[in-house]
């Protein structure tokens, strides 16, 4: 493995603690807002975009914004089995219903208009469908062992992801990078240590999220400009997605009270 390699392997369980110090600090719902951003799909498209060309990046960002969809039904899949089930059953619920939306967006070949479409609309959907928190919230502990764990995993998905995006085209590569990586990390982790109501509160954060992941992949599928112009906008649309998506009603003051 070249140290180029590793260098972006590394990004991914970075982003995953990041994400788990925000829990520690601020709780479940921030953690899931930094789950949801673009943190890993992004860097990992920048290094398509410098490796294979700026249209190769903006074609698997049309296919990573779609399959958001997958996303949503992942997150709702696991929120509903947590209520019933332990963490491998709902996991595999996750994953289950992953698989079978993201081969319908591979299959369907959306193009960005209906990409967008498909996105915010199941963002909005996933939203009035998940359970809602009974509880108020507390500020997890993330022990050390756990937040080791959580690198791990990270690392090994990470890796998966760049080497099917390596080997297949556009495609496949944009599907794979809208992966639920932290979304499969850290649910299973709060549903074991915190329970279900602490796993509905992350998802809601998840969704809030991915509006900002929506909204940068737009852009790079939109690709208004050269490389560094493209993401620089991209950057911006997913930060004042989430900043509008964490104020509307009911998003950040649900979950805060």
């Amino acid at each position: 493995m070249s140290a180029a390699t590793l260098a972006r392997l590394l990004l991914v369980p970075a982003a995953v603690w990041l994400a788990s110090l925000a829990a520690r600090r601020w709780g479940h719902r921030v953690s899931g807002y930094l789950g949801g951003m673009p943190m890993i799909g992004g860097p990992i498209t920048l290094f398509l975009a410098l490796d294979h060309g700026g249209e190769f990046a903006a074609r698997s960002a049309v296919y990573t914004a779609a399959a958001v969809a997958a996303q949503c039904a992942h997150l709702t899949a696991f929120a509903y089995a947590s209520r019933r089930l332990r963490w491998p059953g709902a996991l595999a619920a996750g994953w289950a219903s992953f698989a079978a939306v993201a081969f319908l967006v591979a299959w369907a070949a959306p193009t960005l208009p209906w990409a967008a479409l498909l996105a915010y609309g199941s963002l909005a959907a996933a939203w009035l469908v998940l359970p809602h928190p009974q509880h108020a919230a507390t500020l997890p502990a993330v022990p050390r062992m756990e937040l080791r764990l959580r690198l791990v995993a990270a690392f090994a998905l990470a890796a998966a992801i760049l080497w099917a995006a390596a080997n297949f085209g556009p495609v496949v590569s944009g599907v794979m990078l809208s992966l639920p990586v932290t979304g499969s990390i850290m649910p299973p982790f709060t549903l074991a240590l915190y329970g279900a109501d602490s796993v509905a509160r992350l998802m809601r954060g998840f969704v809030a999220g991915l509006t900002g992941f929506t909204s940068f992949f737009l852009v790079l599928a939109w690709e208004p400009g050269g490389i560094g112009m493209t993401f620089g906008l991209a950057v911006a649309a997913a930060l004042a997605a989430l900043f509008v998506a964490s104020r509307v009603p009911g998003i950040g003051r649900r979950q805060a009270a």
